[in-house]
């Protein structure tokens, strides 16, 4: 895990390395450089894997360090590098593996699999219009499926209002191989027509300053996907079939959700933080979330948080348990992702962040590099289907000055 996550640091350092070169043969003042490295832990339980039809276990363990880099190039331009790897293992992991040698269905090693994932954010200000433009590049690969992505952000300040507008755009290429279930692959057989999904999405946030203590945010966005939206080795059991069918879907999905944010900043001690969304999609899932966070400043370097999150979603029309699909229906799905359910996540973190920092070391050429913070997050997840999962998740805060 180290080991990747030095890798990316080091991707991370190159494409900043020569802004700082440029910085000293110029002598002009630049920000700090900020870099966050965090690490998470997440396991779960359930027995409803899509895997097996809906039926069996959903076990499953996630270790995921990852790493962001925000690099000021001069007073306007700035460039953010994020980049990570998630080292995955689930007991449903054999079910979609070939025992067999086969050159064209071949995932990862036999109950896990490894996803690694980067992007690239350029960013730049006119301080003049108040407006700020920028472009990110980015792309993901995994045993089963290789992803790339493009994007904008263009945002708009309006100080005497206390209002700021953005819009962004999103665009990803998912390429997949077609991985079947073991006993359906007969070397012949394409049972889906497409290998790829292109999912487009279009984002509008209004952050406005209702008075001295509170503060808000509107954000409409609109998803598309379209293409293969399908699972290649989920399988669908039919009533009086012992055979396995491979679930079948639309091949696009249009999704929109609405969602609220408050803070109110009660004294010098309280923060509440609210967020409600409402959500609709056109396989008829509709699905309302509502979380509340309260940060407490217990003393100048320490901040605690609990938090609380209720999720609640409707059946989307091509679900049914294992057994119950029909033979004759032209989509069909056992996927409890797209279920009726209702779920629940609570927990905490604290946040550790003396005012100079935990320690500090100089550098070269008169810089300083700080390590600014620490924080420690826990959170537990219950589902209305069984599914149980808890996360840990610790993040580490530098900073280098220049």
């Amino acid at each position: 895990m180290w080991m990747q996550l030095t890798k990316l640091t080091t991707i991370a350092l190159a494409l900043f390395g020569s802004a700082a070169i440029a910085q000293d043969s110029t002598k002009i003042h630049l920000d700090p450089i900020e870099i966050n490295i965090i690490a998470n832990y997440y396991e779960q339980t359930g027995n409803h894997s899509p895997v097996t039809g809906g039926e069996g276990t959903e076990t499953l363990n996630n270790i995921a360090p990852s790493i962001y880099v925000h690099v000021p190039l001069d007073s306007i331009r700035t460039l953010d590098v994020n980049g990570g790897v998630d080292f995955y293992s689930s007991a449903s992991s054999d079910n979609i593996d070939n025992p067999y040698v086969s050159s064209n269905h071949i995932s990862g090693a036999s109950s896990g699999d490894t996803r690694g994932y980067l992007s690239v954010i350029y960013g730049k200000k006119n301080l003049k219009k108040n407006t700020s433009k920028s472009y990110m590049v980015g792309g993901s690969t995994e045993f089963d499926v290789i992803s790339l992505s493009t994007g904008f952000t263009f945002s708009k300040e309006n100080k005497k209002k206390g209002r700021d507008f953005s819009i962004s755009g999103k665009y990803f290429l998912d390429n997949w191989k077609l991985i079947y279930p073991v006993e359906l692959r007969n070397g012949t057989n394409e049972y889906l027509a497409l290998n790829k999904r292109h999912t487009v999405g279009l984002t509008l946030t209004e952050s406005f300053i209702v008075n001295k203590r509170l503060k808000g945010a509107i954000t409409v966005d609109g998803l598309g996907q379209f293409g293969l939206l399908s699972t290649p080795f989920h399988r669908v059991y039919m009533q009086n079939q012992e055979i396995a069918e491979i679930e079948i879907l639309p091949i696009s999905r249009i999704k929109v959700p609405v969602g609220l944010r408050l803070n109110a900043y009660l004294g010098d001690r309280f923060i509440v933080r609210t967020f409600n969304r409402v959500y609709w999609d056109t396989w008829d899932v509709k699905a309302f979330t509502s979380e509340l966070e309260v940060v407490v400043k217990v003393t100048d370097w320490l901040k605690m948080y609990p938090l609380y999150r209720y999720h609640i979603q409707s059946q989307a029309r091509y679900f049914a348990p294992y057994g119950v699909h029909t033979i004759g229906e032209t989509f069909f799905t056992s996927d409890y992702d797209l279920s009726g359910f209702s779920a629940h996540k609570f927990g905490g973190g604290i946040d550790i962040a003396p005012l100079y920092g935990i320690s500090r070391m100089k550098l070269g050429n008169k810089k300083l590099f700080l390590w600014k913070g620490v924080s420690l997050r826990y959170v537990n997840y219950l589902r209305s289907d069984g599914l149980k999962a808890w996360a840990l998740t610790a993040g580490f805060d530098f900073k280098i000055e220049r």
